[in-house]
């Protein structure tokens, strides 16, 4: 596991996921609308999957990797792992755009700051978790293309309830 293919991985997971904000904000539709629907009672609205990418890297990132404190408590309190979406709590697509920005950038250049070793340091997660840094940021990868697939059906779905093609 190297950094330029872990990066690379963030990347092309990346540009997927802003690729289906693109999709939503072109459509013709009332984006904040669109971005507040929920597929069914308890689901998650489209704002919070990508809000939970942007949250779930800070937490990775700064917390877990880096031994540190999260960037923005106030991310990771609304929309990380274990809190729930909020009709009252909907942020623009601006904003949305804004957090997946800072923390995307804030999360490549850790791992530009890795080196082979450190990659392959195992460490002490929460729940008994044992996982080496590359693999853990090979998770974050795989949880942003989860969660934008996620927008994806959410998005299909919002279309096929308001008759849009």
């Amino acid at each position: 596991m190297d950094q330029a293919t872990l990066i690379a991985g963030m990347e092309f997971a990346r540009t997927r996921l802003l690729g289906a904000l693109t999709t939503i904000e072109n459509s013709g539709q009332d984006v904040q609308k669109v971005l507040a629907w929920r597929p069914a009672a308890d689901r998650a609205h489209i704002a919070w999957q990508a809000m939970h990418c942007a949250a779930t890297h800070d937490r990775y990132i700064n917390s877990r990797i880096k031994g540190g404190q999260v960037k923005d408590e106030s991310l990771v309190t609304n929309f990380a792992g274990g809190s729930t979406p909020s009709d009252s709590n909907v942020p623009t697509l601006a904003d949305i755009r804004q957090k997946l920005e800072s923390s995307f950038a804030d999360a490549v250049a850790a791992v530009r700051g890795l080196s082979a070793a450190d990659l392959a340091t195992v460490q002490d997660l929460p729940n008994n978790v044992r996982r080496s840094i590359g693999e853990s940021i090979t998770l974050l990868t795989w949880h942003e293309a989860h969660h934008q697939g996620q927008i994806h059906l959410t998005w299909n779905l919002y279309k096929q309830a308001h008759g849009l093609k």
